[in-house]
């Protein structure tokens, strides 16, 4: 039963040699298959050397479009998407097939990615994608295609919706669930993954993340749950509250302990995960990063009244 892995590359030569060599050590029968988006550096001259693999040029701009070319040209009985940034560890393949036939109405399994680099914002990522949980697999609404495999079957006739500039994959696989599949999030799956590894790289991540999540909830009324009118509204909420606090000092209390309870939020999460002496320095970094995609939020949602 082939695999036909998808990895999207755009000047990714740092990172994208040791990508395709993980995927082309999987013991499975596979193609691989790079969407090139007009890369400027030595990505496409790289990939050319390694035997096995099958580059084509992206012919139209954004991640969504890209993954499309990759599924018209996907032969295989399963499809893989992997990040250029990600290395797969040796048997990743085979758990996740296990895993997909495990199950008839299970469409797509995917995993964390854990960061190699030993720094105080990777590390904070980490233990927040694989601190102490309950289970090793659950059951979830989307997984990220930065590590993903689905059934063919499922996927047949399903595309990206190229009108997103980020957020593609979670509404991709929403529309999936809609459909009766399930999807798995497995801690079996792990992989290596590039986080971040400076604070301002964290929060374009995530600020750049939050810009499309009003446009895919404005589309599928499965996220307009209590989470998303939250969300929207904590941004004008706290920009009110420090306006305010210009006339009347009280004002800019209630932006404190708005943001202080962001980070209570993630204080406790990090306690249950078990950070330890790390907790008050993982639940600064991830409300930072809340508060990012937070913005995000605001900038998108003007998008939208446009």
């Amino acid at each position: 039963m082939p695999v036909s892995f998808i990895i999207l590359t755009y000047n990714s030569a740092k990172t994208v040699k040791k990508c395709l060599e993980s995927v082309l050590k999987q013991k499975c029968k596979k193609d691989v298959i790079v969407v090139d988006g007009c890369s400027t550096d030595k990505t496409v001259e790289m990939v050319k050397k390694i035997k096995g693999v099958h580059i084509i040029p992206a012919k139209k701009e954004g991640i969504a479009p890209a993954r499309n070319m990759g599924l018209k040209a996907a032969k295989g009985d399963y499809i893989a998407f992997v990040d250029s940034d990600v290395v797969l560890p040796p048997g990743w393949c085979k758990k996740a097939i296990s895993l997909l036939e495990g199950n008839e109405k299970v469409a797509g399994v995917g995993g964390p990615g854990i960061s190699p680099e030993k720094r105080t914002v990777t590390e904070s990522l980490n233990m927040l994608l694989f601190g102490k949980t309950p289970t090793e697999e659950r059951e979830v609404k989307a997984i990220a295609t930065m590590d993903a495999m689905y059934k063919r079957e499922a996927v047949a006739g399903h595309i990206f919706d190229e009108t997103l500039e980020t957020g593609e994959d979670p509404e991709f696989s929403l529309r999936l669930v809609k459909r009766g599949y399930k999807l798995l999030f497995s801690k079996k799956l792990r992989v290596w993954h590039h986080h971040p590894v400076s604070l301002g790289g964290l929060v374009k991540k995530w600020y750049n993340y939050g810009k499309n999540y009003p446009i895919m909830c404005s589309k599928h009324r499965e996220f307009k749950g209590k989470e998303y009118y939250v969300r929207i509204s904590y941004m004008p909420l706290l920009i009110a509250f420090i306006l305010l606090s210009l006339y009347e000092i009280n004002f800019a209390f209630l932006a404190f302990l708005q943001v202080f309870s962001l980070y209570l939020i993630y204080f406790v999460k990090g306690l249950k995960i078990g950070a330890g002496l790390k907790t008050p320095v993982f639940s600064g970094i991830h409300t930072l990063k809340q508060l990012a995609q937070l913005a995000g939020n605001l900038v998108g949602l003007k998008k939208l009244t446009r």
